[in-house]
């Protein structure tokens, strides 16, 4: 009885462990980061907590978006919109100052995937 109690217990401990939680991911991201490819320095996007917020170099106008990572996708939902609708990026993080995604700026369908790549701001 004392060993089924302890594989039990092992067990669910064992469950536990293999949780496969994507929310480090935001802590992960948290700072400032500067595009670097395709176009130095035309892009800004600031991560804090589960939102980011998209600047462009010479506009005073942001966007924020709520956003979540699942493998090697990003999930970007407007924050401002009344009837939010989630768009899914192509997304890898390099390293830890370092990510690529799928382009943010509209493009014909037809052309080949642009990526941009963006590295954290010092």
């Amino acid at each position: 009885m004392k060993r089924t109690k302890f594989f039990t217990l092992f067990l669910f401990m064992s469950l536990l462990s293999c949780n496969n939680d994507d929310s480090n991911n935001s802590d992960e991201l948290s700072g400032v980061y500067i595009e670097t490819s395709p176009v130095q320095g035309r892009t800004q996007l600031i991560f804090e907590d589960n939102t980011v917020t998209k600047y462009e170099n010479g506009s005073n106008i942001s966007d924020e978006y709520n956003f979540i990572i699942d493998d090697n996708a990003i999930w970007l939902t407007p924050t401002q919109s009344d009837e939010p609708i989630s768009a899914q990026f192509d997304f890898e993080i390099i390293n830890s100052s370092t990510f690529e995604i799928e382009n943010l700026y509209p493009s014909i369908p037809e052309d080949p995937i642009i990526y941009m790549t963006f590295e954290r701001s010092e």
